[in-house]
């Protein structure tokens, strides 16, 4: 219940300072998505088996649409599609490395 709580609150934070403070630090005439760059972050950081970052990727697309001019649910199906995606990709294809005791 916490994480949850902690991810709509985090959400909601960075889209307020993206849309309102970080909108005049433009490099190279480019703004980075900084809500994009943190959920990637939360999906590759996140153990395999958790789901939060389904959770916290519809937290980050609602909040995305709630702060930009897209229809509401664009940004919701954008992320929870790459969060699925980059899960099925780590999932598969990516093997951490652990530590096995002898």
């Amino acid at each position: 219940m916490k994480k949850y709580l902690f991810f709509i609150l985090f959400f909601y934070l960075l889209s307020l300072l993206e849309t309102s403070f970080f909108i005049h630090f433009r490099i190279f005439s480019f703004l980075p998505s900084l809500i994009l760059i943190s959920q990637v972050l939360i999906v590759f950081l996140e153990h395999p088996n958790k789901n939060y970052a389904v959770f916290s990727a519809f937290c980050a697309g609602f909040f995305w649409d709630i702060f930009s001019n897209q229809k509401l649910g664009t940004g919701i199906l954008l992320m929870i599609s790459l969060t699925v995606l980059l899960k099925l990709i780590l999932k598969k294809y990516v093997r951490i490395p652990s530590i096995r005791k002898f």
